[in-house]
């Protein structure tokens, strides 16, 4: 296991020993009618994100997974999801239920020299990114919820 993820499956369980959400946020990038997107594989959609650290708003929290995962600058950003859920995660042979808020913001970037980077260990090799339609958000299998949110923003035509 790198180090990266080590120092996260710690976090996550001191969180659940203290009994306390882990939460998160995520980026929904857009510009036009296309989403940028970190693609896993060649096969996997996702947007980027990531979790809040201790002290920090989930508004400076997105600021920072942003630039971190694709080296863009936010400088435009609106609120528009909050969800509840649980994964099961395991740290030093112990299986626990990661209980999350996650908290999903729309977001306008400097364009600029992007790459999806991540912390050291984060990602592997395998990471790209790319600017997406609906129909290749689809295609890609982009988590649900975030799809629906981008169905959402392009029936209302929700803006920043």
């Amino acid at each position: 296991m790198s180090d990266y993820f080590y120092e996260k499956s710690k976090f996550y369980y001191e969180k659940y020993k203290a009994g306390k959400l882990t939460r998160k946020v995520g980026a929904i990038i857009k510009d036009g009618d296309k989403y940028l997107t970190l693609i896993k594989n060649g096969k996997k959609a996702m947007f980027a994100g990531g979790s809040v650290d201790d002290g920090e708003t989930t508004r400076q929290a997105i600021i920072r997974e942003v630039l971190e995962e694709t080296g863009a600058k936010v400088f435009k950003l609106k609120y528009l999801h909050r969800e509840y859920y649980s994964v099961d995660w395991k740290f030093e042979g112990v299986t626990f239920p990661n209980k999350r808020v996650s908290y999903t913001y729309l977001c306008e970037i400097e364009k600029g020299d992007l790459n999806a980077k991540g912390l050291e260990g984060e990602f592997d090799n395998n990471m790209s990114l790319k600017w997406c339609t609906l129909k290749e958000l689809e295609d890609l299998k982009l988590y649900k919820t975030d799809l629906e949110l981008v169905k959402k923003i392009e029936s209302e035509n929700i803006e920043i």
